[in-house]
């Protein structure tokens, strides 16, 4: 690849890790996981703040408000583990 760098390949670089071409069908996946990723937790915030609109109590609202987080972060986690997957095995 010539020209600009992508923020993974600069990532790597500065990790000093190797960057290797992503096949078409990788970049396809790469994509389709972030698809899914986005679609996960934005049905897991409209779940919480159905609740949060529901709750009167501060308290329960807090921990609410910190399960989603934890929920969108574990999501996140997820699909970064399966996008290392799919980068290394071509």
């Amino acid at each position: 690849m010539s020209g600009m760098k992508n923020a993974y390949e600069l990532a790597m670089e500065r990790l000093g890790g190797e960057s290797a071409e992503l096949s078409d069908g990788q970049k396809k996946a790469l994509a389709e996981i972030n698809s899914k990723m986005k679609a996960k937790v934005a049905e897991t915030e409209i779940m919480f703040d159905q609740q949060l609109a529901n709750e009167t109590d501060p308290a329960k609202a807090a921990f609410i408000q910190q399960t989603r987080q934890a929920q969108a972060a574990k999501i996140k986690a997820n699909a970064e583990e399966e996008k290392e997957d799919v980068r290394r095995n071509p």
